[in-house]
């Protein structure tokens, strides 16, 4: 049984035509986020008869420039490792997914981009599996966070006024600390958490079950996968160190 290896040049032109889908569907699903939120009122048979177009608007915009992140960032670093070209495909599948429930028919061509380029980019990815693998069990805590700071987000798309816009915001918060761990003291990831994630939506919504239960499980969660970025970072230097 032979195997193939790919270049470093065959390896950039892989996921090209994916990250321009992605890069498209991003460009396509902000300007469905910027009509909602404009003239949503006038289209709504358009927009899913949505009501509150300004926070889904709002919504759609912010993950469709989550997604062009993505795609802008995978252009740029084709051959990244296996793990980040993983997360970048998630960046873009889970947009592409959302964004349905937010701007009705507006969304299906966005969306169809979107999702195929993230689904092209996971699949190029089967030879890599089980360096995907092994990262997924070194981040699983971290990995967990940011899914719940995607149902955080997606609690406060369905909620209204001020805890709309606080579910939002908290979702997006958990999702860029997670990212931001490495460089994050574990105190003051903590107190980010609890203040620009947790503690705002929770409140707002204390007599619901599902989101003072989702803040304690991004709480315990993100502390977690902080402590443990903290000690690899610290393994690493104290390495360093002994080497010199």
């Amino acid at each position: 049984m032979t195997t193939t290896t790919l270049t470093a040049p065959a390896r950039r032109q892989q996921p090209r035509a994916a990250t321009t889908l992605g890069l498209a569907g991003a460009a396509l699903g902000t300007l469905a986020g910027l009509v909602e939120l404009t003239v949503g009122d006038e289209i709504r048979s358009w927009i899913g008869d949505k009501h509150d177009t300004t926070r889904l608007g709002l919504a759609t915009i912010v993950l469709s420039l989550l997604a062009l992140v993505c795609a802008t960032a995978l252009r740029r670093r084709p051959d990244a490792a296996p793990a980040w070209r993983a997360a970048a495909g998630f960046g873009l599948l889970a947009p592409g997914l959302i964004c349905f429930t937010t701007v009705g028919r507006l969304w299906y061509i966005p969306g169809l981009l979107l999702v195929g380029a993230g689904t092209a980019i996971l699949a190029g990815l089967r030879g890599d599996a089980g360096t995907v693998v092994a990262a997924t069990a070194r981040n699983w805590t971290a990995i967990l966070t940011g899914i719940l700071g995607v149902l955080y987000l997606a609690l406060g798309v369905t909620a209204h006024g001020l805890a709309g816009i606080l579910g939002i915001a908290g979702g997006l918060a958990t999702i860029a600390l997670v990212a931001a761990r490495d460089r994050l003291p574990r105190r003051r990831t903590l107190a980010l958490l609890l203040v620009a994630a947790v503690a705002p939506f929770a409140l707002a919504t204390w007599w619901s079950l599902i989101t003072p239960l989702l803040a304690l499980l991004i709480l315990v969660l993100g502390t977690t996968a902080t402590a443990t970025a903290t000690t690899r970072v610290t393994a690493a230097t104290w390495v360093r160190r002994s080497m010199q």
